[in-house]
């Protein structure tokens, strides 16, 4: 189980460093984000289900 946790706080470290370049780059290329990433929520709120 230790492992489990310790490869999913690793997993939630990597997407929180993703979201915050995903931030720099929203505004700029939204376009390209919306398809290949088609998210039904803002990319803060998958992260926050993570954590949750």
């Amino acid at each position: 189980m230790e492992n489990f946790k310790k490869a999913l706080d690793e997993a939630i470290t990597a997407w929180k460093k993703l979201s915050d370049e995903w931030e720099k780059i929203e505004d700029i290329h939204p376009d390209k984000l919306a398809k290949k990433y088609p998210f039904d929520k803002d990319f803060r709120e998958v992260v926050a289900d993570m954590l949750e």
